[in-house]
């Protein structure tokens, strides 16, 4: 019996407790990050640091004197092409208000050919009807003639 749960204490330390495992896997990787990468990783920082203090020391600094110094004229020459831009922008406003006045102008002149040739057809009725009410009349007035010629007679 003895040797059964020793046994089962084996087996069960084997499958179930990794604290070996592990052990080693952290002494292998604190051994390759400090032994074989420690030296390239701070010369990698120290390299990253010396750029940093250059960049700061020497390349800001004109950096930021080129820039004081070509600022004035880069705002011209943007406010220049701000001010063409406007002028575009109002000649085409210009040229789509000429359209619709024109296109507005265009219109009212076939609105008024229309009324003028209404008026025509109009009028051409009215002078038939005139025509037609005067031969009326004259047939009219020639009957009457006539009727009084007959008594004029007796």
């Amino acid at each position: 019996m003895e040797r059964a749960r020793r046994d089962l204490s084996e087996i069960h330390s084997r499958l179930f407790d990794h604290r070996p495992i592990i052990q080693a896997e952290i002494r292998y990787f604190v051994k390759e990050f400090e032994e074989k990468r420690g030296f390239r990783e701070q010369r990698g920082l120290e390299g990253v640091n010396n750029l940093i203090m250059e960049l700061n020391d020497q390349i800001l600094p004109k950096t930021q004197e080129a820039m004081c110094s070509d600022i004035p004229s880069v705002l011209a020459r943007l406010q220049a092409a701000n001010h063409i831009m406007n002028r575009i922008q109002q000649r085409e406003q210009e040229a789509d208000q000429n359209d619709q006045l024109q296109a507005s102008r265009e219109r009212r002149r076939a609105e008024w050919e229309a009324f003028v040739a209404e008026q025509r057809r109009h009028g051409a009725e009215v002078e038939e009807e005139h025509a037609k009410a005067a031969e009326w009349l004259k047939e009219q007035y020639a009957a009457m003639e006539k009727d009084l010629a007959k008594f004029r007679t007796f």
